[in-house]
Order: structure tokens, then sequence, then C-alpha cells
């Protein structure tokens, strides 16, 4: 499948692939959209600000409950800027939805003929917050919250007015329109998320072992040494034995089959540390720990693959281990690790070599420790 077809069929997935996902796009549409649900709250307040400023010079306001509505906003925009978590943010939002509308309500009770401005203003509102909302239902519970704040003690007015199916209709065409608006934002917003989590998944996950790619192997190797400042971490480059023979006699196929086998074998022997296919044949792990620990999973893993049978071939792995060291460069520490990588394949493969910063190497095999 072409990289084009296979952005169009992942715009097209309707669904999450698990509940975990679901959730994390909820969290993650309601940071992305955190800047511009503030932008367009501060747009309502200002709005009913200058609405405000505006009015008649001899109309009369409800004060204290215009003080609340205040409150309520400028609270409410607090907790939506300050939110990152998916719940506090729809609540922060459905607040200021909620005293925007009272605000805008005592703008209109202070008017001569509050009916009048009841329709505008509640479709206004009800469009207007449309994208910021990133859930249906929380958009829909604050379109009619909306209404019956704005249209409070106007609507018996509106209901025996002569044209009230009308008003009924130009209502329910409002919240429709808004809850349209609202979805298609949503599933745009949904859209963007699948294809973003597929190109991280492409970006950062080898397409063929589903481990960590080489570039994502780095950007790990560059926090765990934020992380070890004070701790010790080692860097151990593994790379299967004779590999080109088997390509050579089984073909790419089995050749693949192994190296499925050998990145699982070492995924579960090194969870829940980092590991990664660094290129053909060569994979690495980052163990953040002791020297002797770092050697045991060395250890490990060579015997968890050695166990290993890919269509009649027995497969095993050398291993150069390295510490990542205050002050020595990754690309200082690889050269250490490939250095331990030849040794332990020139003195017989199956091995591991553990290479010191004072390039003295130690060679731990199987059966014991020898220096």
């Amino acid at each position: 499948m072409s990289y084009a077809r296979r952005i169009g069929s992942l715009e097209k997935r309707s669904s999450f692939r698990d509940s975990a996902e679901r959730r994390l796009f909820w969290t993650s549409a309601a940071q992305n959209t955190r800047h511009l649900a503030v932008s367009v709250q501060i747009f309502g307040f200002v709005a009913w600000l200058i609405s405000r400023a505006s009015a008649n010079p001899h109309a009369t306001f409800n004060e204290p409950v215009t003080l609340i509505a205040i409150g309520g906003m400028l609270t409410a925009m607090g907790l939506t800027y300050a939110s990152r978590g998916s719940v506090m943010d729809a609540v922060g939002r459905f607040a200021c939805a909620v005293f925007t509308a009272l605000a805008f309500h005592t703008n209109v009770t202070g008017t001569q003929t509050p009916a009048f401005w009841v329709l505008p203003m509640g479709v206004a509102i009800n469009v207007g917050m449309a994208p910021v909302f990133t859930g249906y239902y929380n958009y829909l519970a604050s379109a009619l919250a909306v209404w019956l704040i704005i249209s409070y003690g106007e609507a018996s007015v509106l209901i025996r007015a002569q044209d009230a199916n009308w008003i009924l209709l130009f209502v329910l065409s409002g919240v429709a329109l808004g809850l349209l608006l609202n979805l298609l934002f949503v599933q745009e917003r949904k859209k963007t998320f699948v294809v973003q989590q597929e190109l991280a998944r492409l970006a950062f996950r080898d397409a063929l072992t589903e481990i960590h790619t080489r570039r994502s192997f780095m950007l790990s190797i560059d926090e765990c040494r934020v992380r070890s400042v004070s701790g010790e971490s080692y860097l151990l480059l593994i790379d299967v034995d004779d590999f080109k023979k088997i390509n050579d006699t089984s073909g790419h196929e089995v050749g693949d089959q192994v190296l499925v086998a050998v990145a699982h074998a070492i995924e579960r022997c090194a969870s829940p540390h980092v590991c990664g296919r660094l290129g053909g044949e060569e994979f690495g792990v980052i163990f953040e720990g002791g020297q002797q620990d770092a050697c045991a999973l060395a250890r490990q893993i060579r015997s968890s693959v050695a166990t290993l049978r890919t269509s009649g071939h027995a497969v095993t792995v050398s291993i150069g281990i390295s510490r990542l060291a205050e002050g020595i460069s990754v690309q200082a520490t690889f050269r250490l690790a490939d250095r331990g990588l030849y040794d332990a394949k020139r003195q017989g493969k199956n091995r591991s070599v553990l290479v010191d910063h004072e390039d003295s190497a130690i060679d731990f095999r199987s059966r014991g420790l020898t220096i």
C-alpha cells in the first residue's frame, strides 16, 4: 500500500483501536485546543464588556448577578488554561459557557425588549463555542444550559408569541448547527490524531520488529543521560552471529524471522529498559543500573536467544557493553561498546565483553566471570 493510500485509509478509520487510544485522544484534544478555547473565552468576555459599555445609559442591570457572572467567567478561563486533564478541561469549558450566557442574560434583561435579544444571543453563543468543545456530549450539555440561562424569564413570552413554531424551529436549528460544527471539528481532530499516531509509530517503531528505531533509541539515550547523572547506566550493543550466512543459505524471509525472534527475546529480557533495532542485525539496550546487573542482563539475553530455533537455524548473539558515563560523549560510548562487540566476535562469538573507559576489556563468558 502506498504512503498516500495508507494515510487515506487511516483518515477513514472512525473508531479507536482500544480504550487507551480513546483516552489518549481526548487528553490530546484537550491539550491541543486549550489555547483556542481560552482565546474564544476571552473573545466572549470582551464582547460582553463591549456590549455592556455600549448599552443604553438609562438601562438597569442586576449588579450581583453581573459580578457572579464576571467571577465565573474569569475562574472558568483560568481553569481551562491551567487544566492538564480532559475532565478538568471539560469542566472549565462548560463553566465558561454557562457564565458567559449568564453575563449576556443580564444584558438582555436590562433592555426594553429582552425577548427580542434571546434568539440572536443564544445562537451566537452556541455557534461560537462549537469549535471549543472536544466532545459531542459536553457541547450538547453546554448548548442546552446556554439556552436555558439566556431565555430564563423570557421563555413564556416566546412561547405565547404568534410565531412560536418558528421561534422553536430557530432554537432547534441553532442547536443542530452548533452540534454539526462541533461534530465536524471533532472528526477532523480525530483524523489528525490517528495520522499523527501512525507517523509517530513509523518514526519511532521499527516496521519489522516493532521495537524502537535507531532514532528513537538515540533520543532515549539522551533522556537516560539526563536521568542518570547520579546513577549508573550501560549501553549494550547486540549483534546476531553469522546472520549473513543465514540470509545467504535460507533467504531474506528466514532472516527476517530470525530478526523478529531475536528482537522479541531481547525485549522480554530487557523490559522495562529501552531496546531498539539500530540497523540490520544490530540491536541495542539502554540499561539503567549497576555493572553486575548489566552483565547479568547480557548473559540472560544470550541464553534466551540461544534457545531459539528458526527454520532449523540455531541463533546466538554477541554483546558489547560500555558505561554511559558523565563527560563521555554518546559517540565515544558507542565506539567502546562496538569494540567490545568486536572482541566478543573475535574470541568465538556468543559472549559478552565489557569495555571500560580506561580502554581495558573484561570478558563475561556464559560459564562465569573471567578477566
